[in-house]
């Protein structure tokens, strides 16, 4: 019954109309004040950043000066502590010229602008310029070291003269009494002539230690002690030379008393330059570069750095007005933006009336009217005329109302039904598992659940595409419906797994319905133009023997199917004792993925050897899982793990990747020697086999005739047609392909002679007891005859004593393998033992040799 009066329907103007008329309005007005006020406000502050920015330029000039004036001095200090050392001088004369051209340009930029800071930067480049010449005096002076120190230069140039003279005149006295020349009157003379010569020599000492001191030391205490010790001895000498005069007055010397004379006058001149000496040492400027820094360099690098102070200062407030100026902007900017949000509060606010009385009041009376109609509860007739909107919204309900019970129930179907079978699905079957075990539970009854996957249905889907996958679940689930009653359950659970609710049905009946399924399962499917073959393994438990809840009653399934597929029936019950091994089964499943992907596994290597027992002629890779929990796990069994949890090929391409990589490293080192590696049955079945191991030999670089591929016999016989095509594919790629346990498998040689194969490997089985046992020897003989007759290559495998290789080399076999010639290796081991391999030959050699004897 429609919501609305008939009465009352009429065409009411539209929201949309007068919220877009109010709304352009009130933009209209928003955005011309916007306008207004953000072109002042960019205008402001676009002149406020030029400011800025033109600042922060000079201030990073005079910056730029600052930091030129504090490497100028250090690098006037590292002048004057080694001119020899660096180009200093030359440094600083560049730092200089930089400066003197921030200065330039700073001035130039205040006379531009007419600021009173150009006499500044003026006075700063003036200051510049004379430091320019007071560096160079600097540099001049440390450069001449006579220059450097006064009173060095004094010391050498003029007293060296006197000095020379004192020193010559005693030596001519003293070599005229020791000649002979002269004997004098007075014992006292010779000894006091020769006291008077040292005391001459320790002034000369003296006053060496003098200037020395003056280099040493920073201090003039310690100048003039050794000076007043220099005028002490001088005295001294001074008397001696008064008595040496008196002492010659009294001899017949002919040139003594004029010598003595003359050593008067020169130690006197001497003396008395010693004295300017003493007074340019002990003054400030006994150095010049110092007197230089501390007179001239020290007091311009201070002015220099006052007058950046002043200049920083003044643009540090101008700076700061400038932000001013900016903060004002930002208020106003500020102003704006809460103007318009005020604005827009208030158009928010005259929207949310109008739509309280023109929409929310409207529709929450409809929304009440449409609560009552979902409840089935009696509502008053609406009258509704504020918008053309609240009249559509009424009327879609109506529309809705009658697609929601359409779609509710498709939905209902599809929750409860599998989408490509149309079977019920999961959580239908748990829901009338739940029922069924209440009914069964209040009545005493007994019932059963199948479970069941079907067998290879990946290689279905691997060789033949998901579409054929697909098309062949909906021939399995009609089969499968053709064989239960209208009160049982076919489920599809996902995937290739299926379920079977069997009601009031006990284990008898129950093995019967299994046989007849498998038997309908395993029939031959015809899908477009191919012709599929499946098996089923299915697991059944019983209610209440194998379980009280749902729970418990799948898992049991589950374990019992596993066993059926790992017994290779067709089903099996529950068994409560297969628990254990189920649950080590899946913890193992688990790690083996994480094995896999955290590259846990291991490579082992047996050697192949000719027939000869001595010559290594490959290597084959053998996998080895060394579980942290359980040890060492059997190939076989990892294999049959990745194979049921769909892994197999990621396991696969692992061991061609490492297998491979590893015999490309032999034949870097100059070991050449093929690979063999063993595939799985489902590897046949994957598109990508024969591009991805032509991608491993491409990458690792590999020939492809280095590599065998073993493939078992039965497992060439589960799909003949697509084992030949996939194996001639490898063929024409240039691999090498074996058949792994030949003998086993009772494959036909009708088949076998359109196998591209090159190699057939005998099992151990067979070669272990041959020396014992005259049939397994018969066997032998007739397999490595029936290779050689169809040209294929024969290995025995199993041979561990060398009386086992006299045999197969007595009936023709190419080449053996087994622990005679060595056991499997990892790696590094095995790579070790082909590097010595003219060892490992004779070692060989002997084995075969002791063994025959």
């Amino acid at each position: 019954m429609s919501l609305l009066k008939n009465g009352n329907k009429r065409n009411p103007p539209s929201l949309r109309t007068r919220y877009i008329a109010l709304t352009l309005l009130l933009g209209l007005l928003v955005i011309s004040i916007v306008l207004f006020f953000y072109s002042d406000a960019v205008s402001t502050k676009r002149q406020v950043t030029d400011e800025l920015v033109g600042l922060n330029a000079k201030l990073n000039k005079l910056d730029g000066v600052r930091s030129n004036l504090n490497e100028i001095y250090r690098n006037i200090d590292l002048f004057l502590l080694d001119p020899t050392q660096g180009n200093h001088a030359e440094v600083v004369h560049h730092l200089i010229s930089d400066s003197i051209i921030y200065t330039r340009q700073l001035n130039e930029e205040f006379q531009s602008e007419r600021s009173g800071l150009a006499s500044t930067a003026s006075a700063l480049g003036e200051q510049h310029s004379a430091l320019r010449i007071s560096v160079a005096d600097l540099i001049d002076s440390r450069m001449d070291v006579n220059r450097q120190y006064p009173g060095l230069a004094l010391s050498a140039n003029e007293m060296s003269s006197p000095q020379q003279g004192v020193s010559n005149s005693f030596l001519i006295l003293i070599a005229e009494i020791e000649n002979g020349d002269f004997e004098p009157k007075s014992v006292e003379l010779y000894p006091m002539l020769l006291k008077t010569r040292s005391l001459w020599l320790s002034q000369i000492s003296q006053m060496r230690i003098y200037l020395a001191n003056r280099f040493a030391s920073f201090s003039n205490e310690i100048l003039v002690t050794q000076a007043e010790s220099l005028d002490d001895l001088h005295l001294t000498f001074l008397n001696n030379v008064d008595t040496l005069e008196a002492l010659y007055a009294n001899e017949d010397s002919f040139e003594g008393p004029d010598i003595v004379a003359m050593i008067a006058n020169e130690s006197s001149e001497w003396i008395n330059i010693f004295q300017q000496v003493r007074k340019i040492s002990e003054s400030g400027k006994w150095r010049s570069d110092s007197h230089i820094m501390k007179s001239n360099l020290i007091p311009l690098t201070d002015d220099i750095s006052a007058s950046i102070l002043s200049i920083e200062n003044l643009l540090q407030t101008q700076e700061q007005s400038v932000a001013e100026r900016l903060r004002k902007n930002t208020e106003t900017l500020s102003t704006l933006l809460f103007t318009i949000v005020l604005l827009f509060l208030l158009y928010i606010s005259a929207i949310l009336f109008s739509l309280e009385w023109m929409v929310f009041r409207p529709i929450s009376s409809v929304a009440m009217a449409l609560r009552s109609k979902a409840f089935n509860i009696e509502s008053p007739e609406l009258v509704v005329s504020k918008s053309r909107e609240i009249d559509y919204l009424v009327e879609a309900f109506h529309q809705m109302d009658e697609q929601v019970n359409q779609r509710e129930n498709a939905l209902e179907h599809q929750a409860l039904h599998d989408h490509l079978t149309g079977l019920p699905n999961r959580f239908m079957l748990n829901q009338r598992l739940e029922y069924q075990l209440l009914t069964s539970e209040r009545n005493q009854k007994t019932f059963t659940l199948f479970l069941m996957d079907l067998d290879h249905f990946k290689d279905v889907n691997d060789s033949l595409g998901h579409a054929t996958g697909d098309m062949l679940l909906i021939e399995v689930a009609n089969r499968l419906a053709t064989q239960v009653r209208k009160t049982d359950t076919v489920a599809r659970l996902g995937g290739d797994e299926f379920a079977i609710l069997l009601p009031d049905t006990g284990r008898d009946e129950s093995e019967l319905l299994a046989k007849s399924i498998f038997e309908s399962i395993t029939a031959p499917f015809s899908i477009g133009e191919q012709t599929i073959n499946v098996g089923v393994s299915i697991g059944i438990v019983s209610y209440p023997v194998d379980g009280n809840d749902v729970m418990s009653l799948l898992q049991h399934a589950d374990i019992a199917m596993y066993i059926a597929k790992r017994n290779r029936t067709s089903f099996s019950h529950y068994d409560a004792s297969e628990d254990h091994h189920s649950l080590n089964r899946l913890g193992l499943i688990n790690d083996l993925r994480k094995a896999l992907t955290n590259d846990s596994l291991e490579l082992n290597f047996q050697p192949q050897v000719d027939v000869d027992g001595t010559t290594i002629t490959g290597a084959e890779a053998l996998l080895r899982w060394n579980h942290p929990l359980h040890g060492f796990i059997q190939p076989d069994k990892i294999v049959e793990l990745a194979e049921y949890v769909g892994i197999i090929h990621q396991l696969s391409f692992w061991v061609l990747d490492n297998a491979i990589a590893q015999c490309s490293q032999w034949h870097q080192q100059g070991i050449s020697i093929s690979i063999a590696v063993n595939l799985s049955v489902q590897d046949l079945a994957n598109p990508s086999l024969c591009d991805q191991i032509g991608q491993l030999l491409d990458r690792h670089q590999l020939p492809s005739e280095q590599l065998t591929l073993e493939i078992t016999e039965s497992g060439m016989m589960e799909n003949p047609a697509r084992s030949i095509e996939v194996l001639k594919v490898l063929s024409s790629m240039g691999i090498n392909l074996s058949i792994d346990d030949f003998g086993t498998g009772f494959s036909s040689l009708a088949y076998l002679k359109q196998l591209p194969v090159n190699e057939l490997k005998i099992d151990k089985s067979f070669v272990l007891d041959m020396d014992s046992d005259e049939s397994d020897a018969v066997i032998v003989q007739s397999t490595i005859n029936l290779g050689h007759n169809l040209g294929l290559r024969v290995i025995a495998e199993g041979v561990e004593h060398a009386g086992l290789l006299k045999m197969v080399r007595s009936f023709g076999c190419d080449q053996a393998q087994g622990y005679l010639f060595g056991k499997p290796q990892d790696s590094v081991q095995f790579t070790d033992w082909l590097t010595r391999s003219a060892q490992h030959e004779a070692v060989l050699s002997q084995k075969v040799g002791t063994n025959n004897h």
